[in-house]
Order: C-alpha cells, then sequence, then structure tokens
C-alpha cells in the first residue's frame, strides 16, 4: 500500500476533510502522520479530527486491514489524489477524500442521474426505466442511490440495454441495503459501480443517506427528479444539484398526487421539464457526441482545440495512435515528467475522452 492511500483511507475514516488531506499531500510527506499531535496541530487538525485519528491509529494496522479485504472483494480505494478520482466532486463544499469502488465503470464519463421517491407507483417506475434504458442505448451512464423505487427502476432500466450504471450508497459497499436488491448491486458491478465514501463495516446510519446525495448529484452532468413528495430525499439531490450548477430536471406528475408534488414543485421553481424522453437525450448525447468526434482525423482544427493544453493534446493524440498504455508508457512515449502527465490524464478522464481500466489508459474516439 503506497503511502497516499495509507493516509486517504486513514483521513477518510477519521472524517478529516478534504482541505487538509490535499493539503497533507502538497505540502507535507503523507507518512508525516505518524508523527504525533504536534504536526496533526500543524496541520490544522481540530481535536474531535486528533481523537479519530488516534483512534484509528490505535488499532494497528487498521489501514492495511482495511485494504486486503477490499482486495479479497475485488474492490478498490482511491484518493482524490488518485488520477481515476472523479474531478467533478472538487465542485462539492465538502469533497469526499476517498471512495470505495467495486466495479470497473470510469467515474468521471459523462453522466445523468436519475432519482425519486421510494415507493413509486407504475408510472413513476415505467418513466425512470425508460429514461435509463434510452440513456443506455445512446452510451451514457446512469448514477443513482441503490434504493428501492426510482433508484432500483433506473438501474435496471440501464442494466436492460447493457448499460453502465453506478450505485451511490449510503452503506459501506459491503452491505446490501436495501438486503432485496443484493442480486441488483452484483449486477450493477459487473456493467457499473457500487461506490461509498463509508469505511467497510459502515452501517446504514439516517444522516448517511442525505450525505451521499451530495455525491450523487455531484457525478453527474444533470439530474433528473423522477416523482418525489415536497419532503422527500431525492429533493436533497435536487438543492445539492442546484447548489453544484448542474441542470435540474423533473417529470411532471399528477396534480393530485402526494408522490409528485416536489417535482412539480421544483418545476415550478425552475427546473426544466422533461416531457420527451428522446428530445432529452438527444440534447444531452449531442453535446457529447461532438466530445467523440473531436480529434478523429489528424491536423484538423478540432484535433487542436483549444480547450486542451499542450500536454494534454500530446497525451491524447499519442493514446488515439495506440491505446490500452500503462502509465510509465505514457511517461516514456511522451517525454512528459511524470506529474504532468498525471495532471492531464486527470483532465482528459474528467471530459471524457480517456478512459482507465486496470491502470491502462486508452483514447474514447
Amino acid at each position: 500500500m503506497n503511502d497516499i492511500t495509507q493516509a486517504g483511507l486513514l483521513f477518510n475514516a477519521a472524517n478529516i476533510p478534504y482541505s487538509l488531506f490535499m493539503k497533507l499531500c502538497d505540502n507535507y510527506s503523507p507518512q508525516d502522520i505518524f508523527t504525533g499531535v504536534s504536526f496533526w496541530q500543524e496541520l490544522g487538525l481540530n481535536e474531535a479530527h486528533i481523537s479519530r485519528l488516534s483512534g484509528l491509529l490505535a488499532k494497528d494496522g487498521w489501514a492495511q486491514r482495511e485494504l486486503d479485504q477490499l482486495t479479497s472483494m475485488g474492490a478498490r480505494f482511491i484518493t482524490a489524489k488518485d488520477l481515476d478520482y472523479p474531478a467533478k466532486l472538487a465542485d462539492l463544499k465538502r469533497p469526499p477524500v476517498g471512495l470505495y469502488v467495486k466495479g470497473r465503470a470510469n467515474l468521471s464519463l459523462p453522466s445523468i442521474a436519475i432519482v425519486g421517491t421510494r415507493t413509486p407507483d407504475d408510472y413513476g417506475r415505467t418513466s425512470a426505466a425508460s429514461l435509463a434504458r434510452g440513456l443506455a442505448q445512446r452510451g451514457i451512464m446512469t448514477v443513482s442511490g441503490g434504493a428501492k423505487g426510482i433508484d432500483s427502476s433506473a438501474h435496471r432500466g440501464s442494466l436492460s440495454e447493457n448499460g453502465a450504471t453506478v450505485a451511490v450508497f449510503g452503506t459501506s459497499i459491503d452491505k446490501s441495503y436495501p438486503t432485496e436488491n443484493r442480486d441488483l448491486f452484483s449486477r450493477i458491478t459487473e456493467r457499473g459501480a457500487i461506490v461509498s465514501e463509508y469505511p467497510l463495516k459502515s452501517p446504514g446510519e439516517s444522516w448517511h443517506f442525505p450525505e451521499r446525495n451530495r455525491i450523487i448529484a455531484a457525478l453527474a452532468s444533470r439530474v433528473v427528479i423522477v416523482e418525489s413528495r415536497e419532503d422527500g430525499g431525492a429533493m436533497i439531490t435536487a438543492g445539492d444539484a442546484m447548489s453544484l450548477g448542474r441542470e435540474l430536471w423533473a417529470v411532471p406528475g399528477r396534480i393530485n398526487d402526494d408522490s409528485c408534488r416536489g417535482t412539480n414543485r421544483l418545476l415550478n421553481q425552475g427546473a426544466k421539464c422533461l416531457c420527451d424522453v428522446g428530445e432529452f437525450i438527444d440534447s444531452f448525447a449531442g453535446k457529447h457526441e461532438q466530445l467523440e468526434l473531436f480529434g478523429d482525423t489528424q491536423d484538423t482544427e478540432k484535433t487542436q482545440a483549444p480547450e486542451l493544453s499542450d500536454n494534454e493534446k500530446i497525451i491524447y493524440s499519442l493514446l488515439q495512435k495506440q491505446g490500452n498504455r500503462m502509465l510509465d508508457e505514457i511517461i516514456s512515449e511522451s517525454g512528459l515528467d511524470e506529474q504532468d502527465v498525471q495532471d492531464a490524464l486527470m483532465i482528459l478522464q474528467a471530459e471524457g475522452l480517456v478512459h482507465e481500466a486496470s491502470g491502462r489508459f486508452s483514447a474514447l474516439n
């Protein structure tokens, strides 16, 4: 286990802010956390942080055991300093220090969140599934919360078309909550991923679910509320989406149905109306079809698009010619230093131009 992963696991479990983790990595050595209280105070940890970190360090080897268990599950922990950490999460006021991930989805790809009530009617279930199916047919990833109702319908709709879907848990990833979705979660890990910021063995505390909603909103480019009561959890996700500047959409519902009052209220407050699934998908996919076309041919104006830096252009062009390259191969072939390559790859992944799987990078063209 490298030092950054170890520090990330400890800071994440001790609920120490992202800003202090980044400060540690950028200005000190991750190993400095083992020097004791004087350093923790210098870094800016408060008494609660110090107490929690001390408790974890007293469990000799806790971080290694956590990582070993993850490995045995076929899962991993990514920190905010890793290339596959979604850059979109930095938009949050409280980004997670790291994420527990089981599955093979690229979390940085353009995606749409679909959320709603746990007790939908047939209209809500059908709307969520139909939207997710349409997105999957166009190669667009869906994000939801793995809960009963609208969330489950969205995940299943995507999977029915062999699409990629991501479930953000309010428990740790070794829990199946709700238990009846155990088989669904297994299927999600085959085509997408299950994700959580909570350490292994974490139960579903009541505050976890509203807290995880911010990650659902941050991972997505658009957030769609299909069916929700005015006091429903999906309304928290809607609020997160608005604070992040994400496009917020709502499916209109019957005015005499309590389960639609929240979505109708959002429409009244300025959310965009999703009244045609095909038009909605076309308006989103069209933007990303342009990204797919970007760099298809050599020596074109699009290949030299000004929004990419010189380093990003070099690496993207290299991966277009031959993908499936390891980090050290990219460094050698590009002539750039390691940090420049890592920074460029992070941006290219965030833009949906490069995909990483098992440590190998390829252009999405």
